[in-house]
């Protein structure tokens, strides 16, 4: 159920280069929320009329926390990074569709730079003995989220400062010829997530994507997030990322990398 409420900051603090750890108590949102579904941020100022998309990477029910990693980009971000333990901030979700393991029994999970988070939230609720996970990151002052990772995780690097010099899927691509998974998650850049797609069409693996996108609203009402859609017969329409997505089946989005 969708909320919109005052959530009270327990941490904010440096989480790789480049991005935040937010820590907040919503229980109400923690105990509705789902893998790959995200919330929208009031920037705490009266100037910045729209919220802030940021996916969750990671809740709990029970504690009645959300952890998000946020990168500041502009100004609005910067203002929600700054935030102190003991504030609030005004908080609506958990809006959008989330991951979903269905059947699968071996999932690879792929993730690529603030697209590591929500990748962390799926690890936590899909990974098992049989799960594989795999990090891109542009140097390894950026990486995060493998320490306590519930799988296997291999990363890689732009500069080769963290593991092998080279792009996400070429681990990605050596372990599934070693294993074929029943099922990709990935989120992270568009060419990232292009090429992961390609790769899942190819050797026909399912694979759920998740967009990272601009969005106005958040609710699907403004309709400034729209991503094509392909229909299985070659037709096409618009669906809207934070609404009808972000996550959405590799088969049906047309990616451009």
């Amino acid at each position: 159920m969708m909320r919109d409420m005052d959530a009270r900051v327990l941490a904010c603090e440096p989480l790789a280069e480049g991005l935040t750890r937010l820590i907040l108590y919503a229980p109400e949102i923690a105990s509705s929320a789902k893998p790959g579904q995200f919330v929208q941020m009031l920037v705490p100022d009266n100037a910045h009329v729209l919220r802030r998309p940021i996916s969750l990477m990671a809740y709990d029910p029970q504690a009645g926390t959300m952890t998000l990693a946020i990168q500041p980009k502009g100004r609005g971000t910067e203002l929600i990074c700054s935030l102190k333990a003991g504030q609030t901030v005004r908080v609506l979700g958990p809006l959008g569709t989330g991951f979903d393991a269905g059947e699968a029994k071996k999932v690879y999970f792929a993730g690529g730079g603030v697209g590591v988070a929500p990748i962390c939230c799926a690890m936590d609720a899909f990974a098992n003995e049989h799960a594989r996970a795999f990090f891109g990151f542009r140097s390894a002052a950026y990486a995060y989220g493998m320490t306590q990772a519930p799988c296997a995780v291999t990363a890689v690097s732009d500069d080769g400062t963290l593991g092998e010099k080279a792009l996400v899927t070429k681990p990605l691509l050596a372990a599934i010829h070693a294993k074929k998974p029943d099922l990709i998650m990935a989120c992270g850049p568009a060419p990232m997530l292009a090429a992961v797609q390609k790769i899942a069409l190819e050797l026909d693996i399912p694979c759920q994507l998740s967009l990272e996108e601009r969005m106005g609203c958040g609710i699907g009402a403004c309709l400034g997030c729209n991503v094509k859609i392909v229909a299985p017969d070659g037709s096409w329409c618009y669906k809207r990322v934070c609404k009808d997505g972000p996550v959405f089946d590799a088969k049906e989005v047309a990616m451009h990398g």
